[in-house]
């Protein structure tokens, strides 16, 4: 009798667990689409990218700034929105 009873609560565990995991895949591929969070990693990859810009496409650069300072006011970086602030200036009337 013991065995069944140890079999049952392993199959009740498999089961739990099975149910927990599908669960969690559910919860992640319905917020799969969610709009992404600025971070300042993010803010300072668009700053590296509009940097590279300038040479090559000041529109195209201006357009990485813009998104930079808005991800840095977001995220509450005053300093990097400054900087961003100040080369769209700089960029605006060249």
């Amino acid at each position: 009798m013991n065995k069944k009873k140890l079999i049952y609560i392993i199959a009740a565990v498999v089961a739990a667990a099975a149910i927990t995991v599908g669960i969690v895949f559910l919860v992640k591929s319905l917020n799969g689409d969610a709009v992404i969070t600025p971070t300042a990693e993010t803010a300072s990859t668009l700053k590296e990218q509009a940097i590279e810009a300038l040479t090559t496409s000041p529109d195209d650069a201006k357009v990485l700034f813009e998104e930079a300072k808005q991800q840095y006011d977001e995220i509450g970086d005053t300093n990097n929105s400054v900087d961003m602030a100040a080369q769209l200036f700089l960029l605006e009337n060249k």
